[in-house]
Formats: structure tokens, C-alpha cells, sequence
């Protein structure tokens, strides 16, 4: 394999590590969040509204290495009853297609947050988080998987 090809690997592994322990992070904050509320009778200002925002950069920072490991819902009783060529051309245009839509997914989440970022909006709750930073998640995330398209395209294409 390639030097980018092993290093788009390693961003998209990174962008799972980072979700792996964002879910760790959830577990306690909930568990704690648990606890708190029918051992101690009290309620935390922040596990909830943060947990929803952890929960989408979850999704995003992993669907580079879940694309990669074909862990996505998909129809294939089709696709897999084509003729070698056809097929691994088929799943080159379903890998541009998921660059093509990684792409402007990364332009328009990029663009949100750094619009929030600008105009300093903030969450309408008592945590009032500034939206830029959940936000900051999803094109970093859309990038990985961005990249991992065009790795999985060369990939398909060099190795037929």
C-alpha cells in the first residue's frame, strides 16, 4: 500500500479512536448523569445537552473506517451477482458518489460552524454552548470519509 494510502488509514483510524473514547466519555457522564439523579436526587445542567452533540460527533468521526470496513447498510444481492468488472466498477461509482456527497457535507458543516463561530451563537440552553464546537465534528469527520473514498477508489482500481 502507498504512503497516503497508509496515511489516510491512520486519520481514518484516529477519527475512530477519537469516537471510541467520546463513547467511554458518554458512559461515565450518563452513568454519572444516572446516579445523580436517583441516589442523590439532583440533575446535571450539561450531560444531556452534551450528550446529544457527542453522540453526532460519534457518527461523524467513525464513518471514515466504517465506509472502509464496509460496516454501513447496504443492498448488495445485486451487486454481487455481476461479473467481476462490472461489479468492482459499480462499487468505484458508489465510492465517487460518496466522495462527491462527503465533499460537500465537509463544505457545508465547514461553513456552518465557522458561521456560528462569526456570529457567536450559542446554544439556547442554561449550558449555552457555543454551537461552533459540536459543530467543528462534522466536516472533520466528512473529510475523513472524503478521503477514504478516494483511498477506497484507488484501491479498487489499482489492485483490478
Amino acid at each position: 500500500m502507498s504512503v497516503p494510502g497508509l496515511t489516510v488509514r491512520k486519520v481514518g483510524d484516529i477519527g475512530f479512536f477519537i469516537s471510541l473514547a467520546i463513547m467511554g466519555f458518554l458512559v461515565v457522564a450518563i452513568s454519572w448523569e444516572v446516579l445523580n439523579r436517583f441516589v442523590f436526587g439532583t440533575s446535571s445542567v450539561w450531560v444531556s445537552e452534551v450528550s446529544g452533540y457527542l453522540v453526532a460527533a460519534i457518527l461523524f468521526m467513525a464513518a471514515g473506517k466504517v465506509y472502509r470496513e464496509n460496516g454501513h447498510v447496504g443492498m448488495t444481492i445485486l451487486v454481487d451477482r455481476l461479473p467481476d468488472r462490472l461489479h468492482y466498477l459499480v462499487l468505484g461509482l458508489v465510492d465517487c458518489f460518496v466522495f462527491v456527497f462527503a465533499a460537500v457535507m465537509a463544505w457545508a458543516t465547514y461553513d456552518m460552524a465557522m458561521l456560528s463561530y462569526e456570529l457567536g451563537w450559542r446554544s439556547s440552553t442554561t449550558l449555552a454552548m457555543p454551537l461552533y464546537l459540536p459543530q467543528s465534528f462534522m466536516p472533520v469527520g466528512s473529510i475523513i470519509l472524503a478521503l477514504e473514498a478516494v483511498r477506497m477508489l484507488a484501491t479498487r482500481f489499482v489492485t483490478q
